[in-house]
């Protein structure tokens, strides 16, 4: 499998492979409490998305002119996964 390189795709690929139940666990995360996430998901994240293992066109396209760590890097994917969900709960049913 490719690595995501940016992060739309990164998001895409983290909440397709989340099941339902991870997805809601997340949605119910208060946002001051997402850091809790990095050894697990956040691990997770820089191992699969290969940002230990040189994926520049991921890193580049979330920190155009500074570099970020790896650490960073999962925190800002998990943060935008987050607010997408977050939407997705806002989203009014319609009848």
């Amino acid at each position: 499998m490719t690595w995501p390189r940016n992060v739309d795709k990164a998001v895409k690929r983290l909440l397709e492979t989340l099941s339902a139940e991870e997805r809601e666990k997340i949605r119910g995360i208060p946002e001051d409490d997402l850091a809790g996430l990095h050894f697990g998901l956040g691990l997770w994240i820089r191992n699969e998305f290969g940002l230990w293992r040189g994926n520049r066109a991921l890193s580049d396209s979330m920190c155009k002119e500074i570099y970020c760590h790896p650490d960073d890097l999962s925190g800002r994917i998990i943060r935008a996964a987050w607010y997408q969900l977050q939407q997705q709960s806002a989203t009014p049913e319609v009848p």
